[in-house]
Parts: structure tokens; C-alpha cells; sequence
């Protein structure tokens, strides 16, 4: 039997309404977390701005559903899907949710053992394998649907997370960990990569802990704790910083011509480890959030760019944009209220058009602005 966790007074007091349309949790919500600290410099205006113009130059109608463009107006992938029902789910917009959780499903293939191709079009699909990413955020956005709207979500989302667990989580030695994927027709078979070759940026230690709640499953909380072994295996001493790609044992890149360097995976990190301190208070998260975030602020948010060797020389494209500010500013938000309030200035000034950039930084500004909030799960 599942517990019942009630995170706040609110969640106590929640009615849930099958196939209303109404949110339980409207935005803005602007809560204060339990750990860390919110920046004083942005305010939810900037966080429904940028999820407006999200909306109007990335989501488009597709067969009766919705999907999001990315790098041209034909493709969309996982990670795009996910982002998207992340985002509509917050924001309290059914219709768009359940547009995109339909575009998902229409996009399962039997090569990814029913998650979806990580790379499709409209009316296609580009390449039938898996990103684990993708389905990770698809089922924690289903969490929170479920929070939102009632319904069935959350049965849904134990089946997103079973065939998960059951298709990518593989063990190294003694700790659990991600393979990046799954494909049938892979040549390295259907599981690809793992202890050689994983993603630091596919870990949300506090996905996995409601993960561990819904499925009753607890390899997922030793996923989560195993994931700051595995991350701190390839972070660098002095930085923090990790790269985009590493072995489970910490060699950057892995054994593979994978980017071993801080890029446009390993920006996405600090968003995903800081919640554990946000939500959980988990001072491993705090730890090394603090040490990237101080890092980062020794460079000055004005001046941070889209790419780092580990040691902290710069190895960019020279752009300056939300997917690396924001994912400092997220961080910052463990470390100090000064380092979380220039962070926060500095996302102020920042505007995206970019799928990528324009996407997480959509995503930043709802624990930015304190609308990130922990989605319960309740005995059914």
C-alpha cells in the first residue's frame, strides 16, 4: 500500500476532479522552498513571459495532439516532449498536456520497448531507438498532471516508470545507473551504453524519489543516492564541473567520441541535482551545487558561456544564453542569497528564440520564481 505524503498544507486540502480542466495548483503559486534560498530579483511575470512565447514559437498542432519543434520545423524529439509536459503541467494547461502525452504515445516503438523514438516528425519517426531522458521527464510530468487534474496520471505514470526501470537501469559493480538509451537494432545491443558510457544529465535524484514512492520500488532511491557517486566520479575537484558524457567510474566521455567536456547535456545538471536540495534539503546536492555555483559566480553571470573544459577554461561557441546562466542560477539558489539574486538579475536580461535555450529556460524559471513545486503522490 502506498503512503500518503502530503507535502503542504495545500496538497492536504486537495480535491481532485477527473476531467476537469481546472488545476489544482494554478499558476503562479510562488512558494518559498524548505532549503535555499529564492532569488529577490525575478519574479513570475518572467516565468510566464518566457512559457508564453514557449508556446507560441514551439508548440505546434500535430494530428489531433500537440508536439514541439526543435531544430527544424519537421523534427522533435524526447527530450522536447518531456520538456514541453513539464512545462504545460506547471503552467496548469490540460489541453496542451494531453496534446503532447498523445503525441508520445502515437511515437512508442516496439524497438525502444515501448518508450518513445527519441528523434521523430509529425506523421514519422527519424530513429526508432530511446533517450532516457525524454521518458524520465514524461513520467514525473505525469506525477504532476496527477496533482493537477486527477484521472488516471498516475497509473500512467507507473507504467512510464516501470518500463524504464525495466529497459535502462542497469547495475556497475555496486551502484545502479542510466544506460543513455535503448534500441533493438543497435549493434552493441538494446540497452546501449551504461557502465561505459552514461549521462550525468539524465539523473534527477528527486524524480527518482517519487518514482520510488509511486512504483513501491526502492532500486529508485539507491538511484538517486547512487547518482551523486557517479556524478562526483567525473566532477572536477576545484569547479565542480562535470562533462556531457562519462563512464560510470568517471572517465570523461567515456570509452567513446562523446563530448567529455561541460556542454549543452552537462548545462542541464545543476537544475537537476539543486531540486534534491530545494525539495529534500540533501546536503550532497547543496554540496556540490554550492561548489559549481561559486565557480560559476567567480566568472560573473554576465560572462558565462555555452561551454567549459572541467577545469574551467573556456571551450565554447561564445554564446551567452539561459540554457548555462539558468542552470548556474538554479544551483545558486543552494549556495547564497546574493549569488541566487545576481543570478537571478542576470536572467532578467536574457531572451531566447532558440528551441533549446528558449525550452530550459522555461524550465529554470519555475524553481527560479518558486513555482517548482513537489508533486505529492497519494494512495489511490
Amino acid at each position: 500500500m502506498r503512503k500518503h505524503i502530503y507535502l503542504t498544507a495545500i496538497l492536504i486540502a486537495l480535491v481532485f476532479k477527473t476531467g476537469s480542466g481546472q488545476a489544482s495548483r494554478p499558476f503562479p503559486q510562488n512558494m518559498d522552498y524548505s532549503f535555499g534560498f529564492k532569488p529577490h530579483t525575478i519574479t513570475y511575470q518572467e516565468a510566464q513571459n518566457t512559457y508564453n512565447k514557449w508556446k507560441e514559437l514551439l508548440l505546434v498542432e500535430c494530428n489531433g495532439g500537440f508536439r514541439v519543434i526543435c531544430e527544424s520545423q519537421d523534427e522533435t524529439r524526447v527530450e522536447a516532449i518531456g520538456f514541453g509536459m513539464i512545462l504545460t503541467a506547471y503552467f496548469g494547461d490540460k489541453e496542451e498536456f494531453d496534446g503532447l502525452y498523445n503525441f508520445y504515445k502515437t511515437k512508442r516503438t516496439d524497438i525502444a520497448n515501448n518508450m518513445m523514438a527519441w528523434n521523430v516528425s509529425c506523421d514519422g519517426i527519424n530513429d526508432p531507438g530511446s533517450a532516457t531522458d525524454g521518458d524520465i521527464d514524461v513520467a514525473f510530468a505525469l506525477i504532476v498532471a496527477y496533482n493537477q487534474w486527477g484521472g488516471n496520471y498516475l497509473e500512467e505514470a507507473e507504467k512510464v516508470v516501470q518500463v524504464i526501470k525495466n529497459s535502462v537501469v542497469t547495475t556497475c559493480d555496486s551502484l545502479l545507473a542510466l544506460a543513455p538509451g535503448y534500441s533493438k537494432e543497435s549493434d552493441i545491443g538494446p540497452m546501449w551504453g551504461g557502465c561505459d558510457l552514461t549521462d550525468i544529465q539524465y539523473y534527477t535524484p528527486a524524480f527518482f524519489r517519487i518514482f520510488a514512492e509511486v512504483s513501491g520500488d526502492n532500486d529508485w532511491n539507491k538511484l538517486a543516492d547512487d547518482t551523486y557517486t557517479i556524478l562526483h566520479a567525473a566532477a572536477h575537484p576545484e569547479t565542480g564541473l562535470v562533462p556531457d558524457w562519462q563512464s560510470v567510474s568517471g572517465i570523461p566521455g567515456g570509452n567513446s567520441d562523446r563530448i567529455p567536456y561541460f556542454r549543452y547535456d552537462a548545462c542541464r545538471v545543476p537544475w537537476r541535482i539543486a531540486l534534491d536540495y530545494l525539495w529534500n534539503g540533501n546536503t550532497l546536492a547543496r554540496e556540490w551545487c554550492t561548489k559549481v555555483s561559486d565557480w560559476a559566480d567567480n566568472i560573473g553571470p554576465a560572462n558565462i558561456k555555452d561551454g567549459y573544459n572541467l577545469d574551467g577554461t573556456e571551450n565554447s561557441q561564445g554564446y551567452h544564453n539561459s540554457a548555462f546562466v539558468g542552470g548556474f542560477a538554479v544551483a545558486a539558489m543552494c549556495n547564497s542569497q546574493g549569488i541566487a539574486d545576481a543570478f537571478g538579475t542576470e536572467m532578467t536580461k536574457l531572451d531566447e528564440t532558440h528551441w533549446f535555450s528558449l525550452s530550459t529556460r522555461s524550465l529554470y524559471l519555475l524553481p527560479i520564481t518558486g513555482n517548482f513545486w513537489q508533486p505529492a503522490v497519494s494512495e489511490k
